[in-house]
């Protein structure tokens, strides 16, 4: 079994696509990998819509305008879905197999996660897919480490994603019954991800930089605080495409003619270091790791309890544990993995395929669902 490749960057093929759409006038949607190389063609003259499934579970959000049109939330994720019909190099079919977090973000209880199912169940719908199975993300992830042994293993699959982090118990290897569900001791997730760490770099450098805190003179001359709510924008990847509606960047014009403290180029020290660059602003913000680590500790620890809490869940403790199988693209984060090095040994880590073992995954679980011509 392998993925499908999609049209990459630059006219490449790609095993992935980020889930984003790019709207500009008198042209088509574009979604994917296509989508961004079109946004940067054009200097952003559009409305590029990004992480459009965190708004599922969230009972405010239900449609939006986008250049004198209205879309609702499970037509834009139907209009992606459809974009990646067209570009897929074989038939998807009308069966399919989804991955859904363990928790999805924003929920905050069994009503939101049932309205989430609801909502992506209705854009698939919209976009071809009539027969349909929710699979837990980790599990998918569980499945495709398992294809890799010639032995059984009891493993914690850590799969960090950009909104959530989920986690997995589960006993896997060949004498095992693939797909059992008796397989899966215990699951559990957390809205934390690498969306939560931008966020801190946001708090820390960026919102800083470009204003927070300052004062600016409105229209009729009165001195008024930055709002808020920009940077509350700037936190979030799913929130990023509300700053070019109308009303905001009004806003934003405003504050460009009249702030008292405008954006600083902050020097750079001679330590070693990253350093955050922000295109047409006058900014170059160093940064250090030691400085994020601490930035993070947060999001880690709530990580480290949601580890305690599967464990427990599965009445197991960590040295029973033979793997711990981390996958997502925030897996890489370097103090994510010291943590779990902490608990579980160094030795006990394996990766890999960080965005695509899930997909894999659950392709495995299409196969066990509807058969080998799924």
């Amino acid at each position: 079994m392998r993925l499908a490749l999609l049209p990459g960057a630059g006219g490449a093929s790609a095993t992935t696509w980020r889930t984003v759409l790019f709207f500009e006038p008198d042209a088509p949607p574009l979604a994917g990998a296509p989508a961004i190389d079109r946004f940067l063609a054009v200097d952003g003259d559009g409305r590029l819509v990004q992480s459009i499934k965190s708004h599922l579970a969230s009972a405010s959000f239900t449609r939006t305008g986008i250049l004198q049109r209205t879309y609702t939330l499970e037509a834009l994720i139907a209009l992606y879905l459809q974009k990646l019909r067209a570009a897929a190099p074989c038939d998807l079919g009308s069966r399919a197999v989804i991955g859904r977090p363990v928790r999805y973000w924003g929920a905050r209880d069994a009503a939101d996660e049932a309205r989430a199912v609801a909502r992506m169940r209705a854009a698939l719908g919209l976009a071809g897919f009539a027969d349909v199975v929710f699979e837990y993300e980790p599990v998918a992830a569980a499945l495709r480490y398992a294809s890799t042994l010639d032995h059984d293993e009891l493993i914690l699959v850590a799969d960090f994603g950009g909104g959530t982090s989920d986690f997995s118990l589960a006993r896997v290897g060949p004498k095992v019954v693939p797909g059992d569900k008796g397989a899966i001791l215990a699951t559990h997730g957390l809205p934390v991800g690498g969306d939560s760490f931008d966020a801190r770099v946001i708090d820390a450098l960026v919102a800083p930089a470009l204003g927070l805190g300052t004062h600016y003179r409105d229209e009729m001359g009165a001195r008024t605080p930055v709002p808020g709510a920009l940077f509350g924008r700037l936190r979030r990847w799913h929130h990023l495409s509300f700053l070019k509606e109308p009303a905001t960047l009004h806003l934003l014009e405003r504050l460009q003619h009249g702030a008292e403290a405008p954006a600083a180029k902050v020097a750079l020290s001679e330590s070693p270091r990253a350093s955050l660059e922000v295109d047409d602003l006058p900014l170059h913000l160093p940064m250090e790791r030691a400085g994020f680590d601490g930035w993070i500790a947060p999001e880690l620890d709530a990580i480290d309890a949601a580890v305690t809490g599967v464990l427990d869940a599965g009445g197991v403790s960590p040295g029973d544990v033979d793997t711990v199988f981390a996958t997502g693209g925030s897996s890489l984060v370097p103090a994510v993995r010291q943590r779990l090095a902490a608990r579980f040994g160094d030795g006990k880590l394996a990766g890999g395929e960080e965005l695509t073992s899930v997909a894999w995954g659950l392709a495995a679980r299409a196969r066990q669902v509807f058969g080998a011509a799924a």
